[in-house]
């Protein structure tokens, strides 16, 4: 898949690990592999919070991914994680080598739906 000029939608509904229920109010930071693409949000009332951007670009030694950071207050994160995106078939990286995922890939990955014409969503459920 060419992703260049891909738009992408990077949606997270915190929720609390407990008991599902959404968690409101807590600021999340979102970027691609370096700082000055951050975005930050605070999640609303039901828990989301909603990145339009582009998909991002690979670069040597990792697979296709965003990062994301929840703060609760200016304490320091609570929760940090990456987001693992579709890759093409060619890439050298595996997800299984990437030292981005070393608490392993699988809880990584959101869903992911549209298509490179019309742009792409990646919606995913971070328990807190």
């Amino acid at each position: 898949m060419n992703r260049e000029n891909v738009p992408l939608t990077v949606k997270l509904q915190l929720v609390s690990a407990n008991s599902g229920r959404p968690v409101p109010g807590y600021e999340v930071s979102l970027w691609h592999c370096d700082r000055e693409s951050r975005g930050r949000q605070t999640s609303d009332p039901t828990g989301w919070v909603t990145f339009p951007g582009a998909f991002p670009g690979e670069y040597d030694g990792h697979w296709p991914h965003v990062h994301f950071e929840v703060f609760r207050d200016e304490l320091g994160p609570v929760h940090a994680a990456q987001l693992a995106l579709p890759g093409d078939d060619g890439h050298a990286m595996t997800l299984s080598t990437d030292a981005c995922f070393t608490s392993g890939w699988q809880l990584e990955i959101p869903s992911i739906t549209g298509d490179a014409t019309r742009g792409l969503v990646a919606t995913r459920t971070v328990g807190l």
